[in-house]
C-alpha cells in the first residue's frame, strides 16, 4: 500500500484517533438485574500505567545504597538497557554488545540484578511516557544522572536545565523548518544526555504538530559513552528514528554508533543520513 504522493507506508505512518465520548456498556440481560455502568473512554489519560517519576526512581536507589554504589549502578542501568534494546533490532551489533551485557550483569548478585531490572523498568516507562497523551516530555535521565553525582566537574560536564533546552529549541526551530513531506533534520553534536533533542522533539509535536516518528532525523554524539547510553536510551523509547555516536566531534574519532528501532524499522527513508 502506499500514500498519496508515491511512498511506502509504514507503520510510522498510522495514527489511531481517540474517541473521548462518553459510552455506556449493558451487560447481556440474565434473571437477575444488572446495573449499568459508565466508562469514559479516550481523553488526556489513555497512559495504561501510573507514570514513574525522577523522585521515584531516585528513592528506589537510596533505598539499596547500602548495598551497591548509586553512581556506578546507575551507568549499569544505562548500558544495560541500551544494550537490551539495541540488540533486539541491530544485530550487526549483536554478539559484542551481548557479551558486555553478560559480563556487567555477572558482577553483581541474582538480587542486585533485580534491582537492576526494577530500577531499567521504571527508566523505561517514564521515557516511554511521551508518546501518550498525557505523557510530558523532559530531559528526565539528565536529571537522574546529576542527581546521582555523576556530572564531571573537572570536565565542566554540567546538563542545560530542560527549560533552557525547550527556550533554545522554540528560538531555533522555525516555520521556514516545517515544509510539507520533507523530513526534519536535528544534530547534536555534543548531546549530553539527549536534553536538547528531546526538546527539539517537544517544540515540532506540540507547537508544529509533526509526526517526528515518520518526519524527524535525529543525529548525536558525545564522547562520554554514559551520555551516549541516556542519549540512546531517551530517542530509542521516544520512538525516534536517530543514529547516537560515541564520538570524539573535535577529531571526529568514531567510537560507536547506536541506531535507534525507529531509524531501522524505516532504513529505506533514513539511510541517506547514515
Amino acid at each position: 500500500m502506499k500514500k498519496s504522493n508515491g511512498q511506502q507506508l509504514s507503520l510510522f505512518d498510522i495514527t489511531l484517533e481517540h474517541n473521548t465520548e462518553n459510552i455506556v456498556i449493558t451487560a447481556p440481560a440474565t434473571s437477575e438485574p444488572v446495573k449499568t455502568e459508565k466508562v469514559i473512554v479516550g481523553g488526556v489519560n489513555l497512559c495504561p500505567y501510573p507514570i514513574p517519576t525522577v523522585d521515584g526512581i531516585i528513592k528506589i536507589l537510596d533505598r539499596s545504597a547500602y548495598k551497591v554504589n548509586r553512581s556506578q549502578l546507575i551507568s549499569d542501568v544505562f548500558e544495560c538497557g541500551a544494550m537490551a534494546i539495541s540488540n533486539m533490532v541491530d544485530f550487526t551489533k549483536y554478539d559484542e554488545r551481548e557479551q558486555r551485557y553478560k559480563d556487567i550483569m555477572n558482577g553483581y548478585s541474582p538480587k542486585e540484578r533485580n534491582l537492576i531490572v526494577e530500577i531499567f523498568s521504571k527508566v523505561f516507562a517514564l521515557s516511554s511516557s511521551v508518546v501518550y497523551d498525557n505523557g510530558k516530555f523532559d530531559d528526565y535521565l539528565g536529571e537522574l544522572f546529576m542527581r546521582c553525582n555523576q556530572g564531571n566537574k573537572y570536565a565542566g560536564q554540567f546538563f542545560t536545565p530542560y527549560h533552557i533546552s525547550a527556550l533554545m529549541a522554540k528560538m531555533a526551530i522555525t516555520d521556514a523548518d516545517i515544509k510539507q513531506g520533507e523530513i526534519i533534520t536535528v544534530c547534536d553534536p555534543c548531546c549530553g544526555g539527549g536534553g536538547l533533542a528531546i526538546a527539539a522533539l517537544d517544540v515540532l509535536k506540540n507547537d508544529y504538530n509533526v509526526n517526528y516518528a515518520m518526519d524527524c532525523f535525529i543525529e548525536c554524539a558525545d564522547i562520554d559513552i554514559r551520555c551516549v547510553h541516556m542519549t540512546y536510551l531517551q530517542l530509542a523509547l521516544a520512538g525516534v528514528p536517530a543514529i547516537i555516536k560515541h564520538q570524539n566531534t573535535l577529531t571526529q574519532e568514531l567510537y560507536s554508533v547506536w541506531k535507534t528501532p525507529a531509524y531501522i524499522f524505516q532504513y529505506p527513508r533514513f539511510c541517506r543520513f547514515q
